[in-house]
């Protein structure tokens, strides 16, 4: 038996042009294999006077996103805005209607998820959200379905394909971060305000979502220590390769001594790890559960073609002939985050400092008196007259509070003449 469903979308840009053009493209192959046919019924754009798919049905097309929600044959709606406003009140007006929802709002969701989530419940209707995190990969569904018997210990992620892309090019080609990422603009790998990406707020957004699912845990993006990728320079990535390590934009979910330790920010991991090689704007999962062990989920993680076809197949799940009344989302509680300076880590400090004698000492005293071991120390170029140098320390495993005290301390002495810079080094399992 084949059913019809009609959908009303919101959003009209890259990725809802893309949904357009693959549901019309695979509506055979959606038919036969889900006895589904999928209607786009109303769609909304922001603007007018941009060319929209061939495809939408005469009068389809609307300017007001709330005409969409309202309308009585819309049996799914679809939101590809993005950001907050309107999309909450149009998510949380579409839900009260008791019409399912299927969005890509990673931002909407790890800001307002437990508002729309119970309100969802309490209508016994569908909130889907597979395209919000890492494109196309199945990654919500591998955590919801798969993993509902299985315990979770931990996540590592690379979940932000722009950093990803602007990091692997510094890799390959040793140039700086502001080349690389010009690069990554022209080639529409970044946006021209790349501050969510480079900054780590989208992948500490897409934490928040996965966190969620894996720990049952209610945590919001300021919860998680959050670093972006724009001090990383030539020299580090050079540094990083010496060690036998690659860096990566690392997103970081487990539980240490009862607590949760969340963060995202640029870490050195072993170049023969299984996330070392996930290079230009893929995105990758590992998942560490008791049972089923190791799973690593990597793939495309940005464009419109694979957010699409993640959204499509939420769009199939929920609204296929005989589908069952929706999962509910993990039902959030409060758990004991590890308090950020309490992170226990190794660490790559690389000081810019003047070429006297002393210096050495004073490096090493301010992390000596903090109990912190220095496991390798180089001064990796050496000039001509008294122009300052580089010097690179790597720590045994510490705590981050007394790297940070005595990096505090170094940067204040009269022989620093920049700001220290620091990587987390991360080379257990990842």
């Amino acid at each position: 038996m084949t059913k019809d469903l009609k959908i009303g979308l919101l959003g009209l840009g890259t990725v809802g042009g893309a949904l357009v053009r693959l549901l019309l493209t695979r509506a055979e192959q959606i038919e036969r294999a889900a006895g589904l046919r999928i209607h786009v019924k109303r769609a909304a754009a922001r603007t007018a006077g941009k060319s929209r798919p061939a495809s939408l049905a005469a009068g389809a097309l609307t300017y007001d996103p709330f005409e969409v929600v309202r309308d009585p044959e819309v049996d799914l709606v679809v939101e590809l805005l993005g950001g907050i406003n309107p999309a909450r009140a149009l998510v949380r007006e579409a839900l009260a209607a008791k019409k399912p929802v299927v969005t890509a709002n990673k931002q909407l969701l790890a800001e307002h998820g437990e508002e729309l989530f119970a309100e969802a419940e309490r209508s016994g209707v569908a909130l889907r959200f597979e395209g919000a995190v890492c494109g196309g990969l199945p990654v919500i569904r591998t955590l919801r379905d798969a993993l509902a018997a299985d315990r979770v210990a931990s996540l590592h992620g690379i979940l932000n394909g722009t950093t990803n892309h602007v990091l692997s090019r510094m890799t390959e080609g040793g140039g700086s971060f502001g080349a690389a990422l010009a690069e990554a603009q022209a080639e529409g790998y970044a946006e021209a305000d790349p501050t969510l990406d480079v900054g780590g707020f989208d992948a500490a957004q897409k934490l928040c979502l996965l966190a969620r699912l894996a720990f049952g845990a209610r945590v919001r993006p300021q919860d998680v220590l959050t670093e972006g990728i724009e001090r990383i320079g030539p020299q580090d990535v050079a540094a990083a390769r010496e060690l036998g390590c690659v860096v990566k934009l690392l997103a970081l979910a487990r539980w240490v001594g009862g607590a949760l330790d969340l963060r995202v920010h640029p870490a050195m991991i072993r170049a023969g790890g299984p996330l070392a090689s996930v290079g230009g704007a893929s995105n990758a999962l590992l998942v560490e559960a008791e049972a089923l062990g190791s799973t690593l989920l990597s793939g495309p993680g940005a464009g419109g073609a694979c957010t699409a076809a993640a959204v499509a197949a939420d769009i199939v799940d929920v609204g296929r002939p005989g589908a069952g009344a929706p999962l509910p989302f993990t039902a959030g509680r409060d758990v004991p985050l590890l308090p950020h300076d309490q992170i226990a880590a190794s660490y790559y400090l690389r000081f810019t400092v003047d070429d006297a004698p002393g210096v050495l000492a004073g490096l090493t005293a301010a992390l000596g008196k903090r109990d912190i071991s220095i496991a390798a120390l180089h001064q990796r170029e050496r000039r001509e007259g008294r122009e300052p140098v580089s010097v690179v320390l790597l720590t045994h495993r510490a705590r981050e509070g007394a790297v940070q005290a005595a990096v505090a301390e170094i940067d204040k002495l009269p022989t620093t003449r920049g700001r220290t810079q620091l990587i987390r080094v991360e080379t257990e399992k990842v």
